[in-house]
């Protein structure tokens, strides 16, 4: 009997920590053009389209380029523009640029994020783009994060 109880704790911890892992399903993101190719040394624009698809705000706390991109391609500027930009590490989850928004973003409603992005050097670079959002589960406050791949071929 004992045993049985401590399996079904367990089985329920894992169920709410793979809950608080995933990705947020509140919103939708799509990377605009999900490749680019350009010349090496000119900015170029990428497009980040965050749609809250769910019926309350959400709070867009960042959005970070992957450091296997953010090696070789440089954010010049973004629009609307950040709050700070810092280097972040996680073990498991890798190493990336974040920059700052806390944004909300109502029910219904889409935030667009316009990168201008110069790659530094010619070559094919790749990474994800991760947007965070905060949320409340279980009346905790939690971050979780969306992906989407961007590949650079800069000639």
């Amino acid at each position: 009997m004992l045993l049985t109880v401590v399996v079904v704790l367990a089985g329920g911890a894992l169920a709410v920590l793979l809950t608080l892992a995933g990705e947020p399903n509140s919103i939708r993101m799509k990377v605009e053009p999900a490749r680019a190719v350009v010349p090496a040394g000119q900015p170029f624009t990428v497009t980040v389209t965050i749609e809250n698809v769910d019926l309350e705000a959400v709070t867009v706390s960042a959005i970070g380029v992957e450091q296997s991109l953010a090696d070789h391609v440089s954010v010049t500027q973004m629009d609307p523009p950040y709050r700070a930009a810092k280097e972040r590490s996680v073990v498991l989850l890798g190493s990336w640029s974040e920059y700052t928004l806390d944004r909300h973003v109502l029910g219904g409603d889409t935030l667009t994020i316009t990168f201008t992005l110069v790659a530094d050097q010619p070559g094919t670079y790749s990474g994800q783009v991760t947007v965070w959002v905060q949320g409340k589960i279980m009346g905790m406050s939690i971050e979780r994060a969306r992906r989407e791949t961007l590949s650079v071929e800069a000639s």
